[in-house]
């Protein structure tokens, strides 16, 4: 009974919420959600593949050709995700998805060429022994399918993470460049979560190597990829879930920078910019209000927010979001002081930050 709920545990999870999120595509503000629902779903196929595998499926050949698919989809699946996320999308990247193609027509057709005994060979030596010896034909064919699947699965883990870091990078960096208060927009649950996953591949990849047949011999030891497979699936699932700021509602609320918005426009001298930025902030002390935007200090100072953008990065050398968080814990130290009093969540509040959190995290970092 525990063996079975072990296997089945994260083929559960994500049955559930794939089921979840399906239903979830009527929320408009969730955009980004079909494109983790492609994800769900070839991970609930991935986990249906383990399930079959370690409870001696007799439909095999079926099964392992989808759960070959599958691993060559998730990560792919999940790179096109964060490309929604951070704007970055094309119809192109859908060719991530070769690889998974390719892998999936060349298992199948080979299953299909095989004889009951070639394939009741394959799947004994190789699949749960991980063993060539004692192949030949098309047996030998398939597992060296199934090898050269495994390494590109690495190199897709690779890429995933590569790339995905540089986009998160990115666009947090974005969003510096526009908004004071990044709590709920910035990707810093996502960055964990592909350091999560990209640790929890390699423990799959070592997994592989030594033979996923050998988590049979232990309850508790198939423990721990379970448990561990499955929280991970959760935390991404909840995540996504709960995240409602992308790339896109940067555009829509006009907070990217227009190239377009230079043309016959004069460009106002910059050090006179910095000098109004630097007086506005001690007179008016714009810096105090909630959620405030670039777009709200260009409108106080009467110009376009593109030449406050460039007066900050290139003259005071900072993003808006750093101005405006120093400005901040400046007026909170100064607070602080005159007012011991004052619990630490009221100097929050009253210094402009949206939670104790992010006063506590700018705090730090501008010491």
């Amino acid at each position: 009974m525990m063996y079975q709920l072990l296997t089945s545990l994260p083929l559960m999870t994500c049955t559930f919420f794939t089921v979840y999120i399906a239903l979830e595509l009527c929320n408009k503000e969730l955009r980004e959600l079909p494109a983790l629902l492609n994800y769900m779903i070839a991970t609930t196929v991935l986990y249906a593949g383990h399930f079959a595998f370690f409870n001696h499926a007799s439909f095999i050949p079926v099964t392992d050709t989808l759960y070959l698919t599958a691993n060559l989809a998730v990560y792919p699946l999940y790179l096109i995700y964060i490309l929604r996320l951070t704007g970055r999308n094309r119809p192109y990247h859908d060719l991530l998805l070769l690889p998974t193609a390719i892998g999936a027509i060349a298992c199948g057709i080979t299953y299909s060429l095989m004889s009951t005994e070639e394939t009741n060979l394959f799947v004994d030596i190789y699949l749960y022994h991980n063993q060539t010896e004692g192949l030949a034909g098309l047996a030998l064919t398939q597992a060296w399918i199934h090898i050269i699947c495994r390494l590109v699965f690495a190199i897709e883990v690779i890429m995933t993470v590569v790339i995905g870091f540089h986009l998160i990078r990115r666009y947090d960096y974005q969003v510096d460049q526009f908004y004071a208060d990044t709590d709920d927009k910035s990707m810093h649950s996502i960055r964990t979560i592909l350091l999560i996953v990209l640790i929890a591949s390699v423990m799959s990849l070592i997994a592989s190597i030594i033979g996923r047949y050998r988590f049979m011999d232990s309850q508790w030891f198939l423990a721990f990829p379970s448990l561990g497979f499955t929280i991970l699936l959760y935390t991404i699932a909840y995540v996504g879930l709960h995240r409602h700021f992308s790339y896109r509602d940067m555009l829509t609320e006009q907070a990217v920078i227009d190239d377009k918005m230079l043309e016959n426009k004069r460009m106002p001298a910059q050090e006179s910019l910095t000098e109004r930025i630097d007086q506005l902030m001690k007179d008016k002390q714009v810096f105090l209000q909630p959620n405030f935007k670039l777009e709200n200090l260009a409108q106080q100072l009467q110009t376009n927010r593109t030449y406050v953008y460039q007066a900050i990065n290139q003259q005071m050398g900072m993003t808006f979001n750093e101005l405006i968080n120093r400005q901040r814990v400046i007026y909170a130290k100064e607070l602080m002081e005159k007012h011991p009093e004052l619990s630490m969540n009221d100097v929050a509040i009253r210094s402009g930050f949206a939670s104790l959190s992010s006063f506590y995290r700018n705090l730090k970092k501008y010491r």
